[in-house]
């Protein structure tokens, strides 16, 4: 009986020992710290990416070699934004946005004021993606205000996002934000003729040709040679029974569409953009 007694004592106290053991590693685990990804003031920031961007100079923007020393650039700092958006780009440029995106988020995740607006562009000129163009828009705008990117508002893009999505109301008033808020900060002559045609488009889809050919007059006024401002000028002369009138400009604006005289942002190189006229188009016609 005896020995028995011993037996059972001398396994709970391996027992207890085990426990104790289990539970000093398990404290161990948790209490250690798992380093953070360091962080750089703006100046250091700067530094840095002036110098790993010359670095990179020589290397073809869709090389892989770039793309490799990107990746490796990400992994040795994290944190900063501006190399998750130069490794996002060129994809975005080759149409694999799909590959893009997760960099482009993690860029406008880590640096809004910079990046979140860029994003709601690219959503909305490359990828097509309206709703979130908007999203990234409104967002930026309750976080930062009104600002430019791409030379246009943040209400030029909710704007012509919401033509995309048939929202033809609310694409009218962000356009005439737009305008306000150019003609307010800069004045009327600095009123960009893209503002003027996408708001005459959505008068012309809300059936108002008279307003939409105020709108075009005034982009035409810009940019003489617009010619898918005239496409759609000619389109509102004609449901108003100009048929002479606009067949007339109908002419006109072919002629200046197999010009090149199209709309002349620097990214239609990449993308075609809404409501723009196909110039394949007029060559059969």
């Amino acid at each position: 009986m005896i020995h028995m007694k011993s037996t059972s004592s001398f396994k709970l106290g391996l027992f207890i020992l085990a426990m104790v053991f289990v539970v000093a590693c398990n404290s161990k685990i948790e209490n250690e710290v798992v380093p953070k990804p360091q962080s750089y003031t703006v100046f250091e920031t700067d530094s840095i990416v002036e110098n790993v961007m010359y670095s990179l100079r020589g290397l073809g923007i869709n090389s892989q070699k770039r793309r490799n020393a990107l990746d490796s650039v990400i992994k040795k700092y994290p944190t900063i934004a501006n190399f998750y958006q130069q490794r996002a780009m060129p994809l975005y440029k080759e149409d694999k946005d799909e590959l893009g995106k997760p960099f482009l988020e993690k860029a406008a995740e880590l640096n809004p004021q910079k990046y979140l607006d860029y994003k709601g562009f690219m959503e909305c000129i490359f990828s097509k993606n309206y709703t979130a163009s908007i999203a990234d828009f409104e967002k930026y705008l309750e976080m930062f205000g009104e600002g430019y990117v791409m030379d246009h508002t943040y209400y030029f893009y909710i704007g012509i996002s919401y033509l995309q999505l048939n929202e033809f109301e609310k694409a009218k008033i962000y356009l005439e934000k737009s305008i306000d808020q150019i003609e307010k900060n800069s004045g009327m002559d600095w009123v960009h003729h893209l503002d003027l045609m996408y708001l005459g488009i959505a008068y012309l889809e809300l059936n108002d040709c008279e307003s939409a050919i105020k709108a075009f007059d005034e982009s035409l006024s810009k940019y003489p040679s617009f010619g898918d401002v005239k496409y759609y000028k000619a389109g509102c002369l004609y449901r108003l029974g100009k048929t002479d009138e606009a067949l007339k400009l109908f002419d006109e604006a072919k002629e200046d569409i197999l010009k090149g005289n199209t709309i002349n942002e620097d990214n239609v190189v990449y993308e075609r953009y809404p409501y723009q006229v196909r110039k394949v188009w007029f060559a059969h016609h």
